[in-house]
């Protein structure tokens, strides 16, 4: 193994782990989207409590609002003893005063405690958005390591094979992208499938009589172990095709990158490498391209994974029934919160990555140093 290699793979994956802990919500948000058909009626009792708590909320609301109108209807209608005009316009000024001061102070107290209810309700109800969180982190760990490892060795081949050359053309970089996309998905498309369920399942748990377990509170292994004990290989691979056909998003996303760093370091003859922040910027840019192109196969596989029926439906298949039922739109079910996800997410991670190289790369030079001295002992 490259040192160079097992460096970009180690910092890959745990920038991969940094993006996703910090954007899953957004996740949850989009696979939910996905995986959501029109025929279906997905609203737990759960969720159905969180409406009734938010309409409570608004009731709280409104009734402070009317205690707040009461109140000043009230003092407005007091009425005072005959007393000189002076006086008497003096102390109205002042009771005008004191209850403006009185109303926006009461104002001010109504919007804390609309802010604090929003908040209680957004902190009880979090654990929703982070279902399925522990195969996540451990899916996009995996699927970065085996990507940039490959990548990086590949995309070394190819450059020796161009007599040295310190860049990828674009044949090049497809190629590379390509085959390390493929490797990738092929080796962690298991843990994704636990991952959709654990996400989603939360939801249809309760309309399947035959369930007695909510697998989003389940270990991943745990879960992949049942799915493969319950309906085999095709289990554990179901949505496998789109996923590969998804290869195209992050080909797609580091070509734009790998070529755009190239045109700007062509711009720099005193530099070798782009900074952390430009990484950043140049792959938000490729991602979010690649996901306008790639989405509606993200929908196509999220559906795959959740489907347990014998029917073999394929794809393509399922990309048909979807228009055919449920129109075009169906398959660009949460693409705000994807969108977003992925833009941010993708910046994380080749902003982590510049930022770890330089560490990561020195401890596996040390650790590399140190077991050819034992090696050597030993010999």
């Amino acid at each position: 193994m490259s040192d160079k290699s097992i460096s970009h793979a180690i910092s890959g994956g745990l920038s991969g782990l940094v993006s996703m802990a910090v954007t899953y919500p957004l996740v949850t948000l989009s696979t939910n989207a996905q995986a959501k058909t029109t025929k279906s009626f997905d609203e737990t009792a759960k969720e159905e409590q969180n409406a009734k708590d938010l309409n409570n909320i608004e009731e709280i609301d409104n009734d402070d609002d009317n205690d707040l109108q009461s109140d000043i209807s009230s003092i407005t209608k007091l009425k005072f003893r005959t007393i000189p005009n002076s006086v008497s316009q003096d102390f109205e000024s002042k009771s005008d005063e004191k209850l403006s001061k009185n109303s926006l102070k009461i104002k001010l107290l109504k919007l804390l405690k609309k802010l604090i209810n929003r908040l209680k309700f957004i902190i009880q109800n979090s654990n929703k958005f982070y279902s399925g969180l522990e195969s996540a982190l451990i899916g996009i760990v995996s699927v970065n390591f085996v990507y940039y490892y490959v990548y990086n060795f590949t995309g070394n081949y190819f450059k020796k094979l161009n007599n040295g050359s310190t860049s990828l053309d674009v044949k090049d970089s497809l190629l590379t992208g390509l085959i390390s996309g493929l490797i990738s998905r092929i080796a962690t498309n298991p843990i994704w499938v636990a991952n959709t369920r654990m996400t989603v399942k939360q939801k249809m748990i309760e309309k399947d009589i035959n369930e007695s377990i909510d697998v989003s509170k389940q270990n991943t292994f745990k879960v992949i172990y049942e799915i493969f004990q319950n309906e085999g290989l095709k289990g554990l691979f179901s949505g496998l095709v789109p996923a590969l056909i998804l290869v195209l998003s992050p080909m797609i996303q580091f070509t734009i990158f790998e070529q755009s760093k190239n045109a700007l370091l062509k711009l720099r003859y005193n530099k070798k490498n782009v900074t952390s922040l430009e990484a950043l910027l140049l792959g938000s840019f490729g991602k979010l391209i690649a996901i306008l192109i790639t989405y509606p196969y993200y929908t196509i596989r999220s559906r795959m994974h959740l489907n347990k029926d014998d029917d073999n439906k394929n794809s393509f298949k399922i990309l048909y029934d979807v228009i055919q039922n449920e129109g075009i739109s169906a398959l660009y079910g949460g693409l705000n919160a994807k969108l977003l996800q992925s833009v941010i997410s993708a910046g994380l991670i080749f902003y982590f990555k510049e930022e770890m190289m330089s560490v990561v790369g020195m401890f596996v030079n040390k650790c590399s140093s140190t077991s050819i001295r034992k090696l050597t002992r030993k010999l």
